[in-house]
């Protein structure tokens, strides 16, 4: 018995996974007949449709189902901050922070360092 579910479901999700494929070997398949009958340009055989006016058809209603099945399927998307905190916090830059080095060199050389992030390592003795 579980075998008999499990087959005829997985059948339905492949059914639903191809079924523009399925669509497509329907219409290879019934060729001749829908060319013969249901075509709707088969009395204007100058049009050389040949009976794609009918794929087009099913391809558009399987399109609009599967298209139906997936605004169904859909969930709302809720988007929650459990936590937010900044990793750098920077004080505003003041005069007291812009540092000159000291060169030899004709040009001299400015920074704005933050010195209380940028520190050698402390060793705890």
């Amino acid at each position: 018995m579980n075998r008999i579910i499990l087959i005829v479901l997985l059948g339905v999700m492949l059914l639903q996974t191809f079924g523009k494929v399925l669509v497509l070997v329907d219409y290879q398949a019934n060729k001749e007949y829908i060319m013969e009958f249901l075509c709707i340009n088969r009395d204007k055989p100058q049009l050389n449709c040949k009976g794609k006016c009918q794929l087009t058809k099913k391809l558009k209603a399987q399109h609009d189902t599967d298209k139906q099945a997936n605004e169904r399927g859909q969930k709302q998307e809720v988007q929650v901050n459990l936590y937010c905190q900044s990793l750098f916090l920077f004080p505003f830059i003041t005069s007291e922070s812009i540092v000159v080095q000291p060169s030899h060199y004709t040009c001299s050389y400015t920074s704005v360092a933050y010195h209380s992030i940028f520190h050698p390592p402390r060793f705890i003795v």
